[in-house]
């Protein structure tokens, strides 16, 4: 088993919303200081968790689905193309692939059922930033799947809500991988305990206010200096499995 390397001392506070990390962590030679310091990644959520309607067509869920995964997927490869200045290398970059790979299979389900990315070209709450110091990256890591799997609960919702049975269950397909990314973060982050949710907490009405909640959080509002396009990753890394939902 590969070893992550990392300095001994952890501490993490605050509430289930709000994480503060206060470790240096070592990851093939870059240091890491406050990883994941002032998260917040919740916030945006709750703020908006507010009654939507959920009589939308499907094929809305599936757009916003698919703006969210070419996001992600973008956000990863990125970090894969700076892996160097990022200090990322061995199990650390291979896991920072193998995730690429899974939201790129993941938009691919989603274009498959008809649904179209709203934008092709992203910001990041950390811009530039992002890509070039770990403990940036690492964050915004955090952010990403903490909104995702708030999102993804809310799918599960309006699609049982709406007798999608199988849609619903599709978003709990997807929910597991997420929350598996999310643990990924923590471990690479040196966050005690790796993994530390019970249950995921509930924070929006309805899958139709993702939109706007990423878009507080930062991530949908590309300008000058802060835009980032589409960067498709491979459909293929050694390693990930169940790379179908089945049958829809």
């Amino acid at each position: 088993m590969t070893r992550f390397d990392a300095a001994p001392h952890t501490q993490i506070q605050g509430s289930a919303g709000h994480h503060r990390m206060t470790r240096r962590v070592v990851l093939g030679g870059g240091t890491l200081g406050a990883a994941a310091a002032a998260l917040g990644a919740l916030t945006p959520l709750t703020a908006l968790a507010k009654a939507t309607p959920r009589s939308a067509p499907l094929t809305q869920y599936f757009d916003i689905l698919a703006t969210g995964e070419a996001l992600f997927m973008t956000f990863y490869q990125l970090g894969v193309v700076h892996h160097h200045a990022l200090g990322l290398r061995g199990a650390a970059l291979d896991a920072i692939q193998a995730i690429a790979t899974e939201e790129e299979l993941h938009l691919k389900l989603a274009q498959a059922q008809g649904g179209t990315p709203a934008t092709l070209n992203f910001s990041f709450p950390d811009g530039a930033e992002t890509f070039t110091d770990l403990g940036a990256f690492l964050r915004t890591q955090q952010l990403a799947e903490e909104l995702t799997n708030g999102a993804l609960n809310a799918w599960v919702n309006d699609m049982a809500t709406m007798g999608q049975p199988r849609l619903a269950q599709l978003g709990a397909q997807l929910q597991q991988v997420e929350g598996g990314h999310r643990a990924v973060g923590r471990v690479l982050a040196g966050a005690n305990p790796y993994e530390n949710w019970a249950f995921g907490p509930v924070v929006l009405d309805s899958f139709l206010q993702v939109p706007q909640a990423v878009t507080a959080a930062g991530f949908l509002s590309p300008r000058p200096g802060n835009t980032f396009a589409f960067t498709p990753a491979p459909a293929f890394f050694p390693g990930v499995v169940n790379t179908s939902p089945g049958q829809l």
